[in-house]
């Protein structure tokens, strides 16, 4: 209870409550959470028992925002606006108190259509001059900067049915202004947190956007240097890696691959399924492989291996591996089983690190050992299988059964450098 303090003199008591207000509403984050602590601090450390509290919004029209009261108060003015210019003219014409403004009478927003909440009568009888009549009210302007307006907390039905004497008039000023400020701040606040969240979300956009450029760079990077078709490294690809791997001392094995059935399938079956079987092939290759070799494709039906870190003998097991992989037919888009035979030759280095520009030579010296050889065993089995046909008279075949297997071809010709 706030005790009755002499005339122009502000009790100890008042300033306790309004000091424990003052600093709940500076302990409020956001402005939502400083505009409920006005309302609640006006009640804690004034007499009145109706607290209304309005905001200026952009444009000038004032909001009211909080509402300290019956459910009767809250219901009428919660969330209306009164015009800018009403509030101002309403302020002009009430009585000044300090910088308070107190009202006779609620004409000023009645005429204007403003709504209003009066309260019952007074039980106070209304023939003593001190009394407080149900349409009288008090507002005390909260200026910020510049003397702007930035809010108007409006006070109604004291708990003495009385007008409030001057000590509780200098409380609601000084807390007023201390407000202003609170809502000055609490703005400032938020436009600083809206401007923070804009920002994070540029930044985020940013990332997005570099992040989309960066992948779009390395798709098309990926795309130069690798085969569209098979996905597998290209001729650019794997010259460079091959280079930088001879530089470095790494030993390693280079396998040429020709296929040698296949012009026959693309003659037969058309391009769209010599395709397929291509892609089936860079599969079965990367199958046989281990996860840190290179398969490339040159082009056409050629292929290269290179088999990184690895000894001589164990080159030669990956030579029978690759063989392998071409020792079973290619089924494609349901269309019968196909043989693809190959080519392949060896060119093994070991380990000697060499200069780029030396390194880059021995690569090519590596791909070009390896296409010879690949080229002379196919020739070779070219020559054998002519031999054989002279060896033996010609005698004419039965017409081949279209439901009979074709056999396996030969195994793949092979060849190696050392």
């Amino acid at each position: 209870m706030v005790e009755q303090g002499l005339e122009g003199h502000i009790p100890l008591s008042a300033l306790r409550p309004m000091y424990r207000a003052l600093a709940a509403v500076n302990a409020a984050v956001g402005l939502d959470e400083t505009l409920q602590a006005i309302a609640d601090g006006v009640v804690s450390c004034t007499p009145f028992q109706h607290v209304v509290v309005k905001v200026v919004r952009p444009g000038g029209d004032l909001e009211v925002t909080n509402v300290s009261g019956p459910d009767s108060v809250r219901d009428v003015l919660l969330g209306k606006l009164i015009p800018g210019p009403v509030m101002k003219r309403a302020m002009e014409d009430a009585e000044g108190w300090g910088r308070l403004c107190f009202l006779r009478s609620m004409s000023a927003f009645e005429d204007e259509d403003v709504p209003v909440h009066v309260p019952e009568e007074s039980p106070v009888e209304s023939a003593d001059p001190d009394v407080w009549l149900q349409e009288f009210c008090l507002m005390a302007p909260m200026y910020g900067p510049g003397d702007e307006l930035a809010g108007v907390i409006s006070v109604d039905v004291p708990t003495d049915g009385r007008i409030p004497r001057m000590w509780v008039r200098e409380i609601l000023e000084a807390f007023a202004e201390q407000a202003a400020i609170a809502i000055v701040n609490a703005n400032r606040h938020e436009l600083a947190t809206a401007r923070m969240a804009r920002l994070e979300r540029e930044r985020e956009a940013l990332r997005k956007d570099i992040a989309q450029r960066q992948q779009h760079e390395a798709d098309l990077r990926h795309q130069a240097r690798h085969d569209p078709l098979t996905g597998l490294a290209n001729s650019a690809e794997l010259r460079e890696r091959l280079a930088d791997l001879v530089a470095d001392g790494v030993p390693l094995a280079v396998y040429f691959c020709d296929l040698d059935l296949f012009k026959s399938i693309n003659d037969t079956f058309g391009h769209a399924i010599g395709d397929l079987v291509l892609r089936h092939v860079a599969d079965r290759l990367r199958n046989a492989v281990r996860g840190g070799d290179i398969v490339a494709r040159l082009g056409g039906d050629e292929f290269v291996v290179v088999a990184v870190d690895v000894g001589r003998a164990e080159a030669y097991a990956l030579l029978d591996r690759l063989d392998q992989a071409f020792a079973h037919p290619v089924t494609v888009d349901g269309h019968p089983p196909q043989l693809v035979g190959a080519s392949l030759g060896i060119a093994y280095d070991p380990a000697t690190e060499q200069s780029d520009l030396v390194a880059k030579e021995r690569a090519e010296e590596l791909l070009s050992a390896a296409d010879s050889k690949m080229y002379a065993r196919k020739r070779s089995r070219a020559a054998i299988s002519r031999l054989t046909a002279q060896a033996w008279p010609t005698r004419r075949e039965p017409a081949r059964r279209t439901d009979v297997p074709t056999p396996e071809p030969e195994p793949a010709a092979r060849g190696d450098v050392g």
